[in-house]
């Protein structure tokens, strides 16, 4: 059966495009404002989605997605306010849903409780950003057994053996960061995406969807031009949620407006 995931990279690449992927943190600012975003990410032509869960200390994000984090906590998010807002998503779109979490969240419920939950909800893959492969046994069988596709992290410093390892463990797509360090907006981007993609195609044929630090349609269409199968863009997109925040608008005509340019530059010069 094919999933959304191969569903959504294959549509992609039938347009000569890559697939683009905006990210927000479930609940940010506030539950319902979260679904607005969500509708402006689908309606400026978002190809699959990535939702964080907030946590109180997520070690790979940096500022912007600190402060969203705490903005959802303190409007109430909690697991059962979650599953509720992924179910409430999948009423008005079917594209894959990719869930950026920590191990702590996971823990907390039990792996097979969660791993039940999240694909009730309609949850298509999980990526826990402080959990390598090596020690997700037990939380890959609950995914297995609940049809959740796996996503791990590859780099510019990931050996090739460790390439190798990581993209047999990987069933929805390789999530390869643009730079070391934490999550953030870039003014310009790393020489070494294009070596990165380069190598791993070596190893895989899976989707490679490249996200830190992009937040420009320049950004966009080098990484698009680098190889990339998929582009992800969370923090300039955090960030225009926290400025209407402070202004008390609501975010999401200037969103939609952002997702469109952003994911108008995944287009031409495909390269596989």
């Amino acid at each position: 059966m094919m999933n959304r995931y191969d569903e959504a990279f294959g549509k992609a690449k039938k347009r000569k495009e890559a697939a683009f992927i905006p990210f927000a943190v479930a609940g940010d600012p506030n539950p319902d404002v979260f679904i607005d975003v969500i509708t402006a990410y689908v309606k400026g032509g978002a190809d699959i989605l990535e939702i964080g869960y907030p946590f109180s200390d997520p070690v790979a994000d940096g500022p912007v997605n600190q402060r969203a984090s705490q903005r959802a906590i303190g409007a109430g998010l909690g697991h059962k306010i979650f599953f509720e807002l992924i179910k409430e998503i999948r009423t008005f779109t079917d594209i894959p849903i990719g869930l950026l979490t920590y191990a702590n969240s996971i823990n907390h419920l039990g792996s097979d409780v969660f791993c039940r939950k999240a694909a009730k909800a309609g949850i298509d893959s999980i990526l826990v950003a402080d959990m390598p492969p090596e020690e997700s046994h037990e939380l890959g069988l609950s995914m297995r057994k609940y049809g959740i596709g796996r996503v791990f992290i590859a780099s510019e410093f990931t050996p090739d053996e460790r390439m190798r390892y990581i993209c047999r463990n990987v069933d929805s797509f390789v999530y390869v960061v643009s730079r070391p360090g934490i999550t953030g907006i870039d003014t310009t981007l790393s020489v070494s995406v294009k070596t990165t993609l380069a190598r791993l195609k070596k190893v895989t044929d899976k989707p490679l969807a490249v996200g830190f630090g992009i937040s420009t349609p320049e950004h966009v269409r080098d990484v698009r031009k680098a190889g990339a199968h998929g582009v992800i863009v969370g923090s300039a997109l955090v960030n225009e949620i926290e400025k209407s925040v402070l202004k008390g608008t609501n975010p999401s005509s200037i969103l939609k407006k952002k997702v469109c340019a952003l994911k108008a530059a995944t287009a031409a010069s495909w390269q596989n």
